[in-house]
């Protein structure tokens, strides 16, 4: 009995990490976010519904729900419901560190280092921005100054004329000109004459002011331009940076769940000596990061759009989530990681939202105003971020536990604003930057 008792806690242990491999097991259905969450104790504050002990009770696996008629925004969780959220969360590392100390470490330091490729992560979704944003910058300049430059010459071109105007009839051009106004500024026969002399000597010293004005112009937007550039190759730089310290941290990432795997199968092997099937507890599928890189795209098109502007020729169908499309190689990391996870579950991961057009981003806007991103502005218009369900979108579960140690691998990141301490906590909301 002993053994037995070692083996279920091994076993929880296990799930709170997501190591757990229950092929037939199921991942529970959605639940509103208003359900209250398990605790220890059997009761709970408000948050999602009550949060499994382990990846659901042997069944068939549940299919991925259909998506929904129309996008829709869910319903922020409430700070009483993220504190409860994040104590569950907690509960199940203590009850894990009692399970079995060598596990707990092992879990621990995944857990660190998962933390700091999603925030790596983080961190070059910011810097591809700040990259975009110079880059627009530069162009719009370099526009100003193609214009300005067109508008220079013309102007030259007139003072050009003035001055060979002046040269061809000589310099007393202009002097008889403004004698000539003076002679017969009091009027008579000749006013029409004076005023068209007045005129003619205006023009031409307004021609000289707006060439004067526009040069200046030029001037200082080559200098802005060149400052945009120096901006833009910064910005840059610092993308190439943040996307090779992304990439360390993802490296060290997947040594961490190599390691764990290793003391998993020690687990295992220690429950058959005794005599306990130990079938249950396998690492995840690592093979399917090779997929992230190798499985051919369902499209060429590699063109980018506006946001929520994306046509079907340039989005790819989620493959365990019939209806929802992301863009391709998001798609393909997607795919990827849920097969990895349905190695270690049972089931694929369970989606609610993924691209969004702008028609939809307008009507969740207009049904929703303070809920819903201003359209053309959220990441799901890009087919970039995806949200998720089937206990994912509840910070106290194993299966939200699975994806913050394991989406960094496959180039997806929970945003720091949707983390419990951001401005808006949503445990179920995923990017992808690559």
């Amino acid at each position: 009995m002993q053994g037995f008792r070692w083996a279920a806690a091994t076993t929880a242990a296990l799930v709170t990490i997501g190591m757990l491999a229950t092929p037939g097991r199921a991942v529970p259905e959605p639940v509103p976010a208003s359900a209250p969450v398990a605790t220890s104790g059997g009761s709970g504050g408000s948050g999602n519904a009550d949060v499994p002990r382990s990846f659901g009770p042997a069944a068939a696996a549940t299919p991925a729900p259909k998506p929904s008629s129309g996008a829709d925004e869910r319903t922020p969780l409430t700070p009483e419901q993220v504190r409860a959220q994040v104590a569950e969360a907690a509960r199940l590392q203590t009850q894990l560190a009692e399970s079995d100390a060598e596990l707990a470490v092992a879990g621990k330091e995944l857990a660190a280092l998962a933390a700091a490729s999603n925030t790596a992560m983080s961190a070059v979704t910011q810097a591809r921005d700040a990259e975009k944003a110079a880059k627009k910058a530069e162009a719009d300049e370099i526009a100003r100054l193609k214009a300005l430059t067109a508008q220079v010459a013309a102007a030259r071109d007139d003072v050009d004329g003035m001055a060979y105007d002046a040269y061809v009839n000589g310099p007393g051009v202009l002097g008889q000109v403004a004698a000539l106004v003076d002679l017969v500024g009091s009027g008579g026969l000749n006013a029409d004459a004076a005023a068209q002399a007045r005129f003619a000597a205006g023009a031409r010293s307004a021609d000289e002011k707006r060439f004067a004005a526009l040069a200046r112009q030029q001037r200082e937007a080559a200098a802005k331009a060149a400052a945009l550039r120096a901006r833009r190759a910064a910005a840059t730089a610092q993308a190439e940076k943040a996307q090779k310290a992304a990439a360390g941290a993802v490296a060290k990432q997947q040594a961490a769940v190599l390691d764990l795997q290793k003391v998993a199968a020690e687990r295992r092997a220690r429950l058959d000596k005794l005599g306990v099937s130990g079938g249950m507890i396998a690492g995840v599928d690592m093979a399917a990061l090779q997929e992230v890189v190798t499985t051919p795209l369902c499209t060429e098109d590699n063109a980018t759009y506006p946001n929520g502007q994306w046509p079907g020729s340039a989005l790819c169908a989620l493959k365990t989530s019939p209806g929802h499309m992301m863009r391709p190689s998001a798609a393909r990391a997607f795919d990827a990681m849920s097969k990895a996870y349905q190695t270690s579950t049972g089931s694929p991961l369970c989606v609610t939202d993924s691209y969004r057009g702008l028609a939809a981003q307008v009507d969740v806007k207009r049904r929703k105003p303070t809920l819903a991103a201003t359209p053309g502005t959220s990441n799901h218009g890009l087919g970039l971020a995806v949200d998720l369900c089937g206990g994912v979108e509840s910070f106290g579960t194993p299966q939200h536990i699975w994806m913050q140690q394991h989406a960094p691998l496959f180039g997806f990141y929970h945003p720091a604003w949707a983390q419990p301490g951001g401005s808006r906590p949503e445990p179920w909301h995923w990017e992808f930057t690559g």
